[in-house]
């Protein structure tokens, strides 16, 4: 795919620019260009630097809303919502409600290719192959999930990633995005735990706030720790 068109179609759900979002504290990211590479580094673009940017790393940075929008995106099969924590405003003592702003469609929203992307997701989640699916795959309504891993720091060459043996403020970060219900999505979720690398499950933690959610039950299981991290570290 190559840089160009990897920007250029991750800008249009909302990458590297501000999501519309009404918080003052809200941050861009970055979503990184042959000519933001230049001007930054004065260097050019490698072919080895498009790697990393294609699994979400590298000079690629998100904000946990930029992916709850692009999530929606999907969702929608193209169809783009502002997130807006604001609903309405007061105007000489009526209620005026707050107006979803129009903007064009990202590509095709009758192509077939959102329904992959979102079947992939429902995999990750109830698919006995599935990443997530010991977290999602007994809930009484069906989720589809993606998980993902931000790293903190470069491992030196032979050098092994083991969380429980170093800082803290160095673990990876975990994050996952979901939605449910997968035929009639009403809700959608993206959340981030800093260092996360050897506490809780991310996939539990999902689950507990989707069961909040859908169910008003609040004792999903939290194991205090992912199992198969620890497992496979011990190795």
């Amino acid at each position: 795919m190559g840089i160009d068109r990897l920007s250029e179609w991750m800008s249009k759900f909302g990458y590297g620019k501000y999501t519309g979002i009404d918080l003052a504290e809200e941050r861009s990211g970055n979503m990184p260009t042959r000519e933001w590479k230049q001007k930054r580094f004065k260097k050019p673009w490698y072919q080895g630097d498009t790697i990393p940017v294609g699994i979400g790393q590298g000079y690629w940075t998100a904000t946990p809303i930029q992916m709850s929008k692009a999530l929606m995106i999907l969702i929608n099969d193209g169809l783009i919502k502002v997130p807006h924590l604001l609903m309405s405003t007061a105007e000489n003592g009526k209620q005026v409600p707050w107006v979803q702003p129009h903007e064009p469609p990202v590509g095709d929203i009758h192509s077939g290719y959102w329904e992959i992307a979102k079947d992939g997701m429902y995999g990750v989640a109830n698919r006995p192959n599935g990443t997530a699916h010991k977290y999602f795959a007994s809930a009484p309504y069906k989720i589809a999930a993606k998980s993902g891993t931000a790293q903190v720091f470069g491992l030196k060459a032979n050098e092994t990633y083991n969380a429980h043996k170093i800082a803290e403020r160095l673990r990876d970060h975990k994050l996952m995005t979901a939605f449910a219900p997968y035929d009639k999505p009403q809700v959608a979720v993206a959340i981030i735990l800093e260092n996360g690398g050897a506490g809780p499950a991310v996939g539990t933690i999902m689950r507990q706030i989707l069961d909040h959610i859908m169910l008003g039950d609040n004792n999903t299981n939290l194991p205090a720790e992912n199992p198969a991290v620890a497992a496979a570290e011990d190795q």
